[in-house]
């Protein structure tokens, strides 16, 4: 008698631990890996990470390299995420090429990739979220364009970052597509600059001190635009060098306010990162995005525009609640 007992008690706590495991929903492991994690643009995306994460039981890891150029460090960072058993990694490329390898290393390995703002050179990844970032350097062309009266003569310098980047590298390329049919145009120089203020504005300086006849400034991240209003307005030459930048915060509004800047075109980070944790469970749970690229808007932003409401929205969606 007091077997069967013991077996019955057996049955039923297997039957409620049956139950219980029925339950719950098993927890997808998601690591994130950016750029750096200082910028105002990485700490939206990770807000927008935080808000899916929450939504759709996800763990998250965040985590970035002191500096926007060590591509070395990123393939640290991916290699352990895939050894600690990711079922997803979240990659904002440094190196679109060196980082490559060890993306496909870790996709061999059973993990899922996704990349979000810069993509990479590999046919493994499972889907791009991010910019349409040819399409966002015309915006920025128009944008530049549309400060100089009709066919005044345009001399444009172009200040991006890290050569291998690839979300820089497509906007530069925009750029020169739509000024390539326009004769009144042309791009004097383009230069590269680490991703930092001091970096950016001194090679802003350098091209306005070596090329005098520079009227126009494009810089293509966050970084390099500060360093390009910095160096107006050290050259003293708000409103007469026209510029346009990317990205939005305290700074280049203030910026846009005083003439340093006469056009952001902003993106929209929050996004990148809720679609990127959104898509991430999606793939974990078996479902496939059916396409290769979800491309989140961009606003041009300028002094005229900057008190809309909805533009008040977007400039300020950095600032915490």
């Amino acid at each position: 008698m007091k077997f069967k007992k013991l077996i019955a008690a057996l049955l039923l706590s297997a039957l409620l631990t049956s139950l219980c495991a029925c339950g719950k929903t098993e927890e997808i492991k998601v690591a994130v890996i950016v750029k750096s994690v200082d910028s105002d643009f990485w700490q939206n995306f990770k807000s927008g990470v935080d808000s899916a994460a929450t939504e759709y039981n996800v763990s998250v890891t965040f985590e970035g390299p002191e500096n926007e150029e060590d591509y070395a460090a990123q393939n640290k960072m991916i290699s352990r995420a895939a050894e600690n058993g990711a079922d997803v990694i979240v990659l904002s490329a440094i190196d679109r090429t060196r980082n490559a390898p060890t993306v496909n290393a870790a996709v061999r390995n059973g993990v899922q990739v996704i990349t979000a703002d810069s993509a990479l050179d590999s046919s493994l990844i499972s889907l791009f979220i991010g910019t349409d970032n040819p399409a966002a350097g015309i915006e920025a062309a128009k944008a530049l364009e549309a400060q100089f009266p009709a066919g005044e003569k345009i001399k444009l310098g172009i200040v991006g970052c890290t050569e291998k980047t690839e979300n820089i590298l497509k906007r530069e390329e925009g750029i020169r597509q739509y000024f390539s049919g326009i004769e009144n145009v042309e791009i004097v120089a383009a230069v590269s600059a680490d991703s930092n203020l001091k970096s950016a504005e001194s090679k802003a300086s350098e091209l306005l001190e070596k090329h005098r006849e520079i009227n126009a400034l494009a810089g293509l991240n966050e970084w390099t635009t500060l360093g390009v209003g910095a160096a107006v307005k050290k050259a003293n030459a708000a409103g007469k060098i026209k510029t346009v930048g990317f990205d939005t915060n305290i700074v280049s509004i203030g910026m846009l306010e005083t003439g340093e800047m006469g056009a952001l075109i902003v993106q929209n980070p929050f996004a990148m990162g809720y679609l990127s944790i959104k898509k991430a469970a999606e793939l974990k749970n078996g479902e496939q995005p059916g396409e290769e690229a979800i491309y989140t808007a961009v606003t041009a932003v300028k002094k005229e525009n900057m008190y809309d409401p909805d533009i008040q929205k977007i400039l300020f969606s950095f600032k915490k609640g």
